[in-house]
C-alpha cells in the first residue's frame, strides 16, 4: 500500500485513516521512527506502565512517616 502525504512547514504529516485502519494505529499510540537505506520507517509501539510493588510502597511510607513524626518531636 502507498499512499501520498504533505509534510506541513512545522514537520508534521498525516498518517492517512487507511494506513491508521490497517495497522490500528489510534489517539496517543506511540510510533518508533528509524532510517532504513534511505527510507523512513515507522513502528507501532506497545508501552506498557511499571508495575507498581503496593505492598512494598505501602511499607515505605509508613516507615518515612514514623521517622518524620519522631524527628518533629
Amino acid at each position: 500500500m502507498s499512499e501520498l502525504v504533505k509534510v506541513s512547514s512545522k514537520g508534521l504529516l498525516t498518517l492517512p485513516k487507511s494506513i491508521r485502519e490497517q495497522l490500528d494505529i489510534n489517539i496517543g499510540d506511540y510510533l518508533d521512527i528509524t532510517i532504513e537505506t534511505g527510507k523512513v520507517v515507522l513502528q507501532k509501539i506497545e508501552i506498557t506502565p511499571k508495575k507498581i510493588d503496593w505492598e512494598n510502597d505501602d511499607k515505605a511510607w509508613k516507615k518515612y512517616s514514623a521517622n518524620k513524626i519522631a524527628r518533629e518531636q
